[in-house]
């Protein structure tokens, strides 16, 4: 495919988008007041242009992991440029929900949110007309060709921020090497997750030569860290009764019965939580684990119990201080795996199926510090657990090196900040 055949597909859809955008709204994936968005125009009764004496820089980003990503580094880059404003869109209901309540905790902060613009070559225009950003900055991994090369040729300097491809994605590029090319290579700045990844860039964009264009900063999808429940945490602490504690965290339809299963392993001297990553899913873990005892229902843990449901929302600061191992879930299913930060923040060794292509630039980050472990089955999860339980000096280590790469990884984005205002800087 090239841009003139992608361009040509969307201008023969153009006819059917208001269905598309109704079906979508009736399925809960669009809100009718913010539909017009969708065509790059806006509704100054819900966006008002504001009399910003400075820039507005455009950060895009997909749904939440993304948005949060997002609004990280336009904190970051306010401190840089105090003058400017931030305008952020997404591509979900849900990333929208994370801006506007930044926005409500902080009302000084210079942000505002609208739907991303479908990509037809129109829409894109008049979106760029509407709000005349003087940057646009795509999150991870969601390059759209006429966002990104309409921007280039409005004159705004294009920036790839914690950039990453799957490598299905980058070989479905590789079979479109012109395409992939002309795409990449309008980046003024593209800073990818890890070496390997920028490797991957360099390739797409015809180069294996090191370039400045292509800085190595890391991800900046960095979880925040929940603080702990005090309350929460002496009741598990008094349920736990000296006994070691075993966390299975976000886990997914699949992993729950390698859990129970190494839970019974374990045996009585262990309190073993599950908490999914789906919380409504309670209810069929449970009855796996002969009806065990869950949060959602009312229901506490007590020292005769062994294994207990958590299936609740906000409430994994307090888990992650109360383990002493972590399974972290999604990975011994192909989900992709979850960010390993926040369990690495408490300390604690995290235990990983071989799914973990999602953060992989963490887990191997995390690997190097020792604080990552394989496993694959019940089995291999409580080997690991008790060869770990023999050799407390190797567990204190641990520890120290896993909170040290969370302290590393939040520096991150600054550095991101510093890089992306040279870019600016250039461009005055």
């Amino acid at each position: 495919m090239t841009l003139f055949v992608y361009n040509v597909i969307w201008r023969l859809i153009r006819p059917f988008i208001a269905l598309i955008l109704w079906h979508r709204t009736r399925n809960g994936k669009e809100l009718a007041s913010r539909r017009i968005e969708r065509y790059g125009r806006t509704d100054t009764k819900v966006n008002r242009l504001s009399p910003h004496s400075g820039r507005r820089i455009w950060l895009h980003g997909v749904s939440v992991g993304e948005t949060v990503a997002a609004l990280r580094l336009a904190r970051a880059l306010a401190d840089h440029l105090p003058d400017d404003e931030f305008l952020i869109t997404t591509n979900t209901i849900t990333g929208r929900g994370v801006v506007e309540a930044a926005m409500a905790d902080q009302p000084g902060l210079p942000v505002r949110h609208v739907m991303q613009p479908l990509d037809h070559p129109d829409f894109v225009d008049q979106f760029l007309a509407n709000w005349c950003p003087v940057a646009a900055i795509f999150m991870e991994s969601d390059f759209w060709p006429n966002l990104v090369l309409r921007s280039k040729q409005f004159g705004i300097p294009v920036i790839f921020a914690s950039s990453q491809l799957s490598s299905k994605a980058a070989a479905k590029w590789m079979k479109r090497p012109a395409f992939a090319k002309q795409l990449f290579a309008a980046a003024d700045l593209i800073l990818p997750v890890d070496p390997q990844q920028a490797d991957q860039f360099r390739q797409l964009i015809g180069t294996a030569k090191h370039t400045q264009q292509i800085q190595v900063v890391g991800s900046l999808k960095l979880p925040d860290i929940q603080p702990p429940n005090p309350d929460l945490q002496q009741i598990l602490q008094k349920a736990a009764a000296n006994r070691r504690v075993f966390l299975a965290a976000s886990t997914h339809h699949g992993e729950d019965q390698i859990i129970i299963d190494a839970a019974r392993m374990l045996g009585a001297g262990w309190l073993t939580i599950i908490a999914p990553r789906h919380p409504h899913r309670g209810d069929s873990i449970a009855a796996l684990a002969g009806q065990a005892p869950q949060r959602s229902h009312g229901a506490m843990p007590d020292q005769n119990t062994t294994i207990f449901i958590m299936d609740s929302l906000g409430e994994m600061g307090t888990l992650f201080s109360l383990a002493n191992y972590v399974f972290l879930g999604g990975s011994l299913v192909p989900a992709g795996g979850h960010n390993p930060l926040e369990p690495a923040a408490f300390g604690l060794p995290i235990f990983t199926g071989p799914h973990i292509f999602k953060n992989s630039a963490e887990f191997n980050g995390l690997a190097a510090a020792d604080a990552v472990f394989d496993v694959r089955d019940a089995e291999t999860i409580t080997a690991q657990i008790h060869q770990l339980e023999k050799d407390p000096k190797r567990r204190a280590k641990l520890a120290k090196a896993a909170k040290n790469y969370v302290t590393l990884a939040h520096q991150r984005v600054n550095v991101a900040a510093r890089a992306i205002d040279l870019v600016l800087s250039k461009d005055k």
